[in-house]
């Protein structure tokens, strides 16, 4: 057997093991990679690699590191990973002792937040995002600081537009009780159950199937409002995320029955729900959505600040119309 200077005694034990099992190795990496494997459950080349996915248990690691470094910035659907509400996964650069990662959420938003030093590790970034395969057709790429996003948004030039996000809170005093748009006798509003959740998810956005998989799982963990008719959905506001005492809405109306205080509606059921629960909403919409931005303040929202984001779409046509749609090409 080969000399062994300074081992843990973990690894002292595991060699102990090794010879009453008369265990023959001749090669001391094989030996190391054997002992790296009982030691972390995990093979010695995945322990090597500089972006590793986080256990669920050790994801509090990585709370120190959330938080935006410059402004005041919520991201549900951070929280909404972390508290495993909704599908996703982390990336960081070390199990151990982890200082910069990538949060994903199966639902398209992506967080790389942490310290920008780690070259290795930037590198694997900058190949998991510039891969195709490894996202579900588009991906929102917020970041923790500006140089993280300045930093990455120079190297994947070709791959991302930049966006911009407002964000919105609702303060715990602040409340709008206003209700004088009043909906038509026609229009009822039902809180959703899983049947119109699966109804929402196959007629108006498949996205919903990431996000959250069934109506059962959905209505498990989250709730939301609809109105709909003999044709479909004419209105709804949804949970999109919900994590760390925090819950995002998602709104559409149909554009025939828009300006008749059905969205205005249906958020006032969904704020009532959200406080009943104990729950901060919190809004994120684009920066030139100017009806949503309208909305919020109808509602009571409070703006916490613009933040730039990077963005993916698989298909350029769709970024070409949003960009349109939204401001971005004057």
């Amino acid at each position: 057997m080969y000399e062994v200077k300074e081992v843990t005694d973990q690894f002292q034990f595991m060699l102990l093991q090794l010879e009453s099992m008369n265990t023959f190795i001749f090669d001391i990496e094989d030996t190391f990679k054997y002992m790296v494997r009982q030691l972390y459950g995990i093979p010695y080349e995945e322990r090597q690699k500089k972006m590793i996915e986080l256990t669920a248990e050790s994801y509090s690691k990585i709370r120190p590191y959330l938080a935006h470094k410059e402004r005041d910035f919520i991201f549900v659907f951070v929280h909404a990973v972390l508290d495993r509400n909704q599908p996703g996964k982390i990336l960081v650069n070390n199990m151990d002792h982890p200082t910069a990662g990538l949060v994903i959420s199966q639902g398209g938003k992506y967080y790389l937040f942490g310290e920008e030093q780690d070259s290795t590790f930037y590198g694997e970034i900058l190949e998991f995002l510039s891969n195709p395969e490894h996202h579900s057709h588009f991906y929102d790429l917020y970041c923790s600081s500006d140089a993280w996003l300045h930093k990455i948004k120079d190297d994947l030039i070709n791959n991302v537009v930049e966006l911009k996000r407002s964000h919105y809170i609702l303060e715990e005093n602040m409340n709008n009780s206003d209700d004088r748009n009043n909906l038509s006798s026609s229009f009822e509003v039902r809180e959703v159950n899983p049947e119109l959740f699966d109804k929402y998810r196959d007629e108006v956005d498949f996205s919903y199937s990431l996000l959250w998989g069934s109506g059962e799982a959905y209505i498990e963990k989250a709730f939301g409002y609809g109105i709909v008719n003999d044709l479909g959905y004419v209105g709804a506001c949804h949970t999109f995320y919900i994590g760390g005492g925090y819950i995002e809405p998602d709104i559409l109306t149909v554009e025939a029955y828009r300006k008749q205080g059905i969205a205005y509606k249906l958020c006032m059921e969904f704020i009532r729900h959200s406080r009943e629960r104990g729950l901060v909403p919190y809004w994120d919409c684009d920066a030139g959505n100017i009806a949503s931005h309208h909305l919020a303040r109808k509602l009571g929202f409070t703006k916490v600040g613009d933040l730039p984001i990077l963005w993916w779409h698989e298909n350029q046509q769709v970024i070409s119309r949003y960009q349109e749609k939204y401001h971005y090409t004057n």
